[in-house]
């Protein structure tokens, strides 16, 4: 559903605003997923990415590219408005 509406929307959204979009909708589909945000230095330049995980597979990528990344130690997991 996400990735249909990134294909056929007015705009491009950000690797973020996508993962944000598919964590928060599988979050309410009771589908545990983790969103993952990593960082990168690429020829001087700073570069993040953020993807979604579910059981350590990247569910919004086509290919490994987040593999490039270093990711921040925590995961989120929690859906916003969850309670822990």
């Amino acid at each position: 559903m996400v990735r249909a509406a990134t294909h056929y929307g007015f705009v491009r959204p950000t690797c973020l605003a996508e993962s944000l979009a598919l964590w928060f909708l599988l979050g309410q589909q009771g589908i545990p997923a983790a969103l993952r945000i990593g960082v990168r230095k690429k020829l001087g330049d700073f570069e993040a990415h953020a993807w979604v995980e579910c059981d350590g597979t990247a569910l919004n990528q086509a290919s490994e590219q987040h593999r490039h990344y270093a990711t921040f130690d925590a995961a989120f997991t929690e859906s916003p408005g969850e309670q822990p």
